[in-house]
Order: C-alpha cells, then structure tokens, then sequence
C-alpha cells in the first residue's frame, strides 16, 4: 500500500513541467522568432527536466542588457573616436597615396603581419609607374657582373644568362591587406585601416582597364594632437621623393576610364646641357630666361602690372636637331618637372585639356611636341583673321559641317558622333584664356614654323623663339670628342664590382703598372678596359673628321648615329666618313627627288580637277542662261492667265 502513493506522487512529477508548457499558439509564435525552438524544448524537456519556457523571461532580459551594453559601447567609442582620436584620410587619386604605399611597403612590421597583399607592383594601376631598385642606373645589372667567386664576368654570354635568368623573377611587394593594422610609429601606436569603396559610396562609376578599385586609407594615433601623423606623411613622402635622387620625373597625360589625368612615366638621369648640340648663346639665351621668370621678384612684376604670369617658347627646326633634348636638359639643370601630353590623341578633348592644364603644380615644364601634326597647322581664312582669340582654324565647309561642335563632328547622315580631338581655338583658351594657368612654363615643338597659325605663335604665347639647323663645324667636332672622351661615369666601377676584394685588388695593381708604362705612340694612349684616349688625340681626331663632313648638311642626329656604330673605333669612323656622306646624300636625292614627283602629279591632278570644275560650272552657266531664253520666249507667246495680267494689259 506504501508504494501507491509513491508512484502517484512520481505521476505527479513528471507530469508537472508537462502541465508548465506553453500553449500551442505561444510556441508557434516563439518557433516564428527562434527557428528550432520547439525541437529545443522537446529535448531538454524530456531528457534533461528542464522546462525551457521558464527561462524565456531570463532569455529576454539578458538579450536586452546585451543590446544596452552594445548600444552604450558604441556610443561610448564613437564619442571616444570623435573626441580622443586623430584620423588622416587618404584617397586612392591623390599622389599621397602613393607616398604612403610606398612607404608602408619598406616597413618591418609589414613583414609580420599575418594578412596582407602580395604582388610585384605596390599599386594596382597597370599605368603608374614605379621604379624598381634593382633596376636604377647606378646598380643595374651589379650584381650580374660578378661570378660566384667574386670575378668580374667579362664574357657577355654568361653575363646575359645570369641577367635573364634574374629578370624572370621579378621582386616581391607586400602591403597590408583590407582592415586595421597596429604599429608604432616615433613611440606612438598607430593604427592603419584599409578599406575599398563600394560602387554605391565611389558613384558606381567605370574605372577602364588596369585602373584599381577604388580604395581608402586612414591612419589614427590617440590624442587629439595630429602632429604624429603628419609627420608620418612627410617622412612618407621625402622617402617617395629620395628615391628619384636628382633624375628628372615625367609625367603624361593618361586617359584613365572616364576621365584624364597626369600619370608618372618615368624618372630619368638629368642630361647635362653640354650634350645638346646648339649654339652656346642660344642655350645660355634659353636658361638665363627661364630662370628670370621662375625668380620671385619676376611674378610680382607680373602681378603688379596685370600681365598673366606665363611663359612660353617655340622650339622649331629639322628632325633630329635636339628640340626636345634641350627642354629635358633644362627640366633637370632647373630641377623641373617636365609634363608631356600629345595634342594628337582623338580621345583628348577640349574639357579634359582644361582639366590637365589645371591640375598642374605652380612650377613646372610643359612640352607639346610637333604641334604642326596635331591639327593646329591649318591658316583661317581671311574673313576671319580679326577674330585672333577665337582661333577658328577650320575651313568655311568644316565649320558649316561641325558648327556648334568644336570637338566633334557627324559622319555622313547616319549621325554617329565621332571626336576630333582638340581644336586650335580649345588650344588656344587653354594656354592663354581667362582661366588659364599660371606659372607654368609651355614648350612647343615643330619641324615646319611657317604651317602654325599666327594666333598661336603671336607675342604673349610665344615669348622666345629658339631656331635649330643643322651641324655647324665646331658642333661636328663637339660630337666627336663627346662620343670618345672619357667621362666621370665610364671609370666609375659599379657597386657590386666595389665589393669584390679580387677586383679592387686587380685594379689597384692595374693602375700602378698603367702610371709607369709609357706607350710607344705618344699621340695616343689606349686602355683596354676603360678605352680612354688622350684629349690632344681626341681633338686631332675631331678636326680631321670635321674635315669630311660638310657643314650644315647634316642633323646631330644623324651624326651620332653614324658614330655610335664606331663608338670604340674612332679612327675607323674617320676613315669611313666620306663614304656615309656619300651614301646618305644620295639617299636623300632619291626621297627629295620622289616627293617633288609626288608633288608635281599631286598639282597636275589638282590643276585638271579645277579646270573641269570650271568647264562644268561655264557649261552649267550656258545651259540655265539656253533654257531661260527659251521659258521667256514661251511666257512671250503665251497669254496671261491671271486677272492681274489682263488688268494692267487692258
């Protein structure tokens, strides 16, 4: 009897959280919010004795705290961000960002990090160039001048295995990946976040081929003091600048997807204005011009008398004088940036001609080359020489066909749009308008002066013009002795060949023995190794090669090309002077010969076309004045058919 009301009191305990469940209508409602609720309360319930209706009430509680805590914290860190936080936001289409890329990229802590970005380039521009340091003038190829046992190769063979084999390999970039990175920059952590933009946040737009996604960079130090980053951005940016050392930077203009901006090309060694062939006058003439304009008191002699800051000069002469090689060699004596930008391009229009203009630094070089062959060489017509600023270069028939259009124009009648590129009025504006830049120094280039239009060339777009003709005697002898002298950099060992023991060693006894060594031909003196001849010799050399190369006949490029084949050999050279003289006379017999045909049938053709023109404009004229006597001898005969006819007849 002891055992019935045992079971019934086990009855009663198992059926109790039974009896504690929830209504079916509360459980489908909470499996609505907790997906699997039912499931969950089912185990626990008859495995486990737990009644998991019991705790939603705590469920709940504990979810709100959770959320207030979450809220309050990051009320907390926004307030703290705000007030105690310094930020540096750099966007992707600012040179900065290279600064800093580049910078991040030479750092330790880059090579710790556990999530970064590998490549062979730091930008993901396929365009923007970045030098390589393996590659630099002062050590390419050192370290492929010498063997394993520290032997200077001299076989060029094995020389360009070893350099090939090298070049497949291209060296390794890493840059912290998308997120926050620490680090410790002057005794303060910093902390660098990348991340990329969304095509709703950047407009969606297109960005071309070889153009990178766009992405932002922030760097942040605790405080409210900023000093720290921006110490960090010039350090960054005097480690971009180093780099380049004294070379003179270029830059292009790039279409880039949808619009156009300037791309650094390239970073070049300066040339030495010795090395430009031109009359040392004119050259002087040219840099003590420059460097007036560029001096402080100049721009606020400008100013003070309302004159547009600006200069520019035009650059005219045969192929091959030296044109551009004298503006490069200004742009690095004056440690200038040289911008080039080709007026031909159909892609290039009048807008984004305004916008590079624009976007240029207050000091620098601008260099449009051959701007006879980009459109800017057709004379307007009379009528239309009072409009000067207009520059309205096209003919009547052009301007009926594109009116209203100075960038394009319609094919035919199926009115597809197609770009002409940039108009001479466009150029025009952009150079000398109202909103043209300032302090800018322009250089134009071109073979044939008399094709420009007067507008472009007038005074106050034109400033200094500089004429290139062919070698005179004393620059024939100029090039020879630069082609065999000795320079500083043909004895300059390179840094891999300084650190070989052997070789100091061995050119160290080399120079001994070449001091006491005299040579059985005292006109002459020959090195093996470094080729270097005496400076009487050399000059001896250039008198007699002048003598078989007549004067004002010849470009200096085409004599440096011609010596460049004997560049080891100068006596060879001299010897085969007449001959290529010869030969390169002939030769331009033949082409000058060949165009003048041309151009004789060329005006035959023209002549006949006028001439049937004419006789089909007289035979037109006969025909209407034939068929108009005969309608008036008609209408004669004829009776008036109006009633105002017969009123004045009668």
């Amino acid at each position: 009897m002891a055992s019935a009301p045992t079971m019934a009191n086990a009855t009663t305990f198992n059926t109790t959280p039974m009896q504690t469940l929830l209504n079916p209508s509360d459980t489908a409602l909470l499996e609505t919010f907790i997906p699997g609720y039912s499931m969950a309360s089912r185990i626990l319930s008859t495995y486990l004795q737990i009644d998991l209706s019991s705790y939603i009430p705590y469920l709940i509680f504990m979810g709100l705290i959770a959320a207030t805590a979450r809220y309050i914290y990051s009320q907390l860190y926004n307030l703290f961000q705000e007030h105690c936080i310094s930020t540096a936001e750099i966007r992707h289409d600012d040179e900065v960002y290279n600064y800093l890329m580049y910078w991040l990229a030479q750092q330790p802590f880059t090579n710790r990090t556990t999530h970064f970005v590998a490549g062979t380039r730091i930008s993901g521009s396929s365009w923007c160039y970045e030098p390589d340091s393996d590659s630099d003038e002062e050590g390419f190829g050192g370290a492929d001048e010498i063997d394993n046992e520290g032997n200077v190769v001299t076989d060029f063979d094995a020389y360009w295995a070893k350099a090939t084999a090298r070049d497949k390999l291209k060296k390794l970039r890493f840059t912290p990946s998308e997120g926050t990175h620490y680090f410790w920059f002057n005794g303060r952590p910093l902390a660098f976040i990348r991340e990329k933009q969304d095509d709703k946040s950047s407009g969606g737009g297109y960005y071309g081929y070889g153009t990178k996604a766009p992405e932002r960079l922030y760097i942040s130090c605790i405080g409210r003091d900023p000093a720290v980053l921006k110490e960090l951005l010039l350090e960054a940016q005097r480690y971009y600048v180093a780099k380049d050392k004294n070379n003179t930077v270029i830059y292009r203009g790039h279409k880039s997807g949808s619009y156009t901006e300037w791309s650094r090309c390239m970073a070049r060694a300066p040339r030495a204005l010795s090395t430009v062939v031109l009359d040392k006058a004119q050259k002087d003439a040219f840099i003590d011009d420059i460097k007036d304009y560029l001096h402080p008191r100049t721009r606020r002699w400008y100013n003070n008398r309302g004159i547009p800051y600006r200069r520019g000069y035009l650059l005219h002469g045969p192929p091959g004088t030296g044109k551009t090689s004298l503006c490069f060699a200004a742009a690095g004596l004056l440690g200038l940036e040289l911008y080039l930008l080709n007026l031909s391009s159909k892609s290039l229009d009048e807008d984004e001609l305004m916008a590079l203009f624009t976007d240029l630094p207050t000091r620098c070089i601008v260099l449009l080359e051959d701007v006879d062959c980009a459109g800017m060489s057709q004379k307007r017509t009379p009528g239309s020489s009072s409009n000067d600023d207009n520059g309205n270069s096209a003919s009547p028939e052009l301007q009926e066909q594109g009116e209203g259009n100075s960038s394009g124009t319609t094919t035919g009648g199926t009115g597809v749009f197609e770009k002409q590129g940039v108009s001479l009025s466009g150029l025009l504006n952009v150079i000398d308008g109202v909103a043209a830049c300032e302090g800018r120094i322009l250089v134009m280039t071109t073979n044939h002066p008399e094709k420009l239009d007067p507008a472009l060339v007038r005074p106050g777009r034109i400033d200094l013009s500089i004429a290139f003709g062919h070698s005179t005697t004393s620059d024939i002898k100029e090039l020879f002795s630069a082609i065999y002298s000795t320079l500083e950099g043909d004895l300059r060992v390179s840094p891999a060949e300084r650190l070989s023991p052997k070789l100091r060693a061995r050119m160290a006894k080399r120079s001994s023995t070449s001091h006491s060594t005299n040579s059985t031909n005292a006109n002459v003196v020959i090195h093996k190794e470094t080729r270097k001849f005496s400076e009487e010799q050399i000059r001896l050399w250039a008198a007699e090669f002048a003598e078989r190369v007549p004067a004002g006949e010849f470009t200096p490029a085409e004599i440096q090309g011609y010596l460049l084949n004997h560049k080891t050999d100068p006596e060879r050279a001299i010897e085969e002077a007449t001959r290529w003289v010869g030969e390169v006379k002939e030769k331009k017999a033949k082409t000058k010969a060949k165009s003048a045909s041309a151009n004789t049938a060329k005006v035959d053709g023209d002549q006949e076309e006028d001439k049937r023109e004419v006789n089909g404009v007289k035979n037109e004229g006969k025909t209407q004045l034939t068929n108009g006597d005969a309608q008036a001898h008609t209408n004669m005969d004829k009776p008036c058919p109006t009633s105002i006819c017969r009123e004045t007849t009668n």
